[in-house]
């Protein structure tokens, strides 16, 4: 008598028939490719033989894997799920992983509903802090978020652009952008339009779209900077379209 089975248990019966061939032999270290190329099947892919194989590679003691893992983990929308994400980030920072120190630093400062994990700002600063933000301009640009919003404590807009202006300094456009608008309105520092526009323009250049509306702007009124221009100004709001089209993942 012939068995039918779904696919979904041919699914399951792969990964648990890979998951025992791998551990009856040595664990090999993934290759970054490898970890990568699972790691977008188990995340965007919702692939759970991927996912499966993931795990197995965490296990091995990769940190690259194991932040992996993580993030694939805190993207589906299920709370048990998403709090095994949490704990394979803290493996992999445990072994100063910053990409996986950035990573819960963002988990607990945006929370998430359908994760059931609430905002924590007191722990996305210790993950910002411990991501050393005098080097990583990515944990200097989410303090610098935190300082200007007033997470945990009174905002501070000088200590805010501080941090902006080393991440901006390291090429990180979304810092550029909220630095130029800092010196646009004298928020934290001296206003001073020529170094306001000089942000914007290393933003713009960077395709951030914010930054090339303002730019937009300022060819079509005019001023002492940019002289006007409809011409630049619809080259710019072209720019803002396309940036729109083809968004780029926040840092």
């Amino acid at each position: 008598m012939r068995i039918l089975r779904s696919p979904a248990a041919w699914v399951s019966i792969a990964a648990l028939a890979w998951i025992g061939a791998t551990f009856a032999s040595p664990l090999p270290v993934p290759s970054l490719a490898e970890i990568d190329r699972l790691r977008m099947h188990a995340d965007a892919g919702r692939d759970d033989l991927a996912l499966d194989r993931l795990l197995v590679a965490a296990h091995t003691g990769s940190a690259d894997a194991q932040r992996a893992a993580g993030e694939a983990l805190l993207n589906r929308a299920n709370p048990t799920r998403a709090a095994e994400g949490i704990g394979w980030l803290e493996r992999a920072a445990e072994q100063n992983d910053i990409r996986a120190t950035i990573q819960l630093g963002k988990a607990w400062l945006f929370g998430s509903t359908a994760s059931g994990r609430e905002q924590d700002v007191s722990k996305a600063r210790i993950w910002f802090e411990r991501a050393q933000p005098n080097v990583n301009p990515q944990a200097a640009y989410y303090l610098g978020l935190m300082e200007k919003g007033g997470y945990g404590h009174p905002a501070n807009a000088a200590a805010a652009a501080e941090f902006f202006r080393f991440a901006a300094q390291h090429n990180l456009p979304e810092a550029m952008y909220l630095l130029g608008n800092a010196h646009s309105s004298g928020e934290g520092v001296d206003i001073d339009p020529r170094e306001a526009m000089r942000w914007y323009l290393r933003a713009a250049a960077l395709e951030h779209p914010q930054a090339t509306q303002e730019l937009a702007h300022a060819f079509t009124r005019g001023d002492t900077l940019l002289p006007q221009s409809e011409f630049q100004a619809e080259r710019m709001r072209r720019a803002v379209e396309h940036a729109l089209r083809h968004p780029k993942a926040l840092p």
